[in-house]
């Protein structure tokens, strides 16, 4: 599977508000996006945590049989709340995002999840799904705010593991996105990535992210593509 990411912070930002975790196993792979709301103070570090919330959710939550849903939104929620609550900060100060992409190797199954802005985008077998905030009213729903597991944004699609592309992106590029061209845009990262070696497609994202085309742009910019092409 060829997986690769870049994130970097907002032109003229103190800090970087975005956090990004990718984990690689032998049965699973797990891609989480967060990212922290500039009304809070330190979202830095909400977001973080996030990151480490979805990661320890997860591991817990691949040990149940039935593996429901809602029980692994349960356990992100329990875990941020637990890390939060364990720093000196308040749960107000530290409001963020959260997304994530959880591949089942063996099931062939992908589950993503999505809580607040930001967009998450799997093609194969010739169908695409989109998730994409669509949130109104000026209000971000994030870990923290959050009263309801409907406000997250849940789908389980089964895929090809020799045929599929999977983007994650936070807000800072997804928002720039013509609207239903999305799949186009994961499509020429690839096109443009597989010109180049394995080690200089990262320098690539990250060149792409620093130069990004769109005029006054101030906002974190996190981006994870990995793909399976059938050779």
């Amino acid at each position: 599977m060829n997986i690769h990411s870049a994130i970097i912070k907002g032109p003229k930002k103190e800090k970087l508000q975005d956090a990004l975790g990718i984990i690689n196993k032998k049965y699973f792979n797990l891609f989480v996006v967060a990212d922290g709301l500039g009304s809070s103070k330190n979202s830095d570090y909400g977001a973080r945590k996030a990151v480490v919330s979805v990661e320890k959710a997860v591991n817990q939550w691949r040990k149940l049989i039935k593996k429901d849903h809602k029980v692994l939104l349960q356990l992100i929620h329990f875990y941020w709340n637990l890390l939060i609550g364990d720093s000196d900060f308040e749960k107000k100060d530290c409001l963020t995002t959260c997304l994530f992409a959880y591949i089942d190797k063996p099931e062939k199954k992908i589950l993503l999840g999505q809580l607040g802005d930001g967009l998450l985008l799997l093609k194969s077998k010739g169908e695409t799904v989109l998730v994409k905030s669509s949130d109104e009213y000026n209000f971000t729903k994030s870990l923290g705010s959050s009263k309801s597991y409907s406000d997250w944004n849940i789908k389980s699609i089964n895929y090809d593991t020799n045929d599929f592309v999977l983007l994650v992106t936070s807000d800072g590029i997804s928002e720039d996105l013509v609207e239903n061209k999305e799949d186009d845009f994961a499509d020429s990262l690839i096109l443009e990535m597989l010109k180049l070696k394995r080690n200089k497609r990262k320098n690539y994202l990250n060149q792409l992210l620093e130069n990004w085309p769109t005029k006054f742009h101030t906002d974190d910019k996190t981006i994870c593509i990995a793909w399976e092409k059938k050779r």
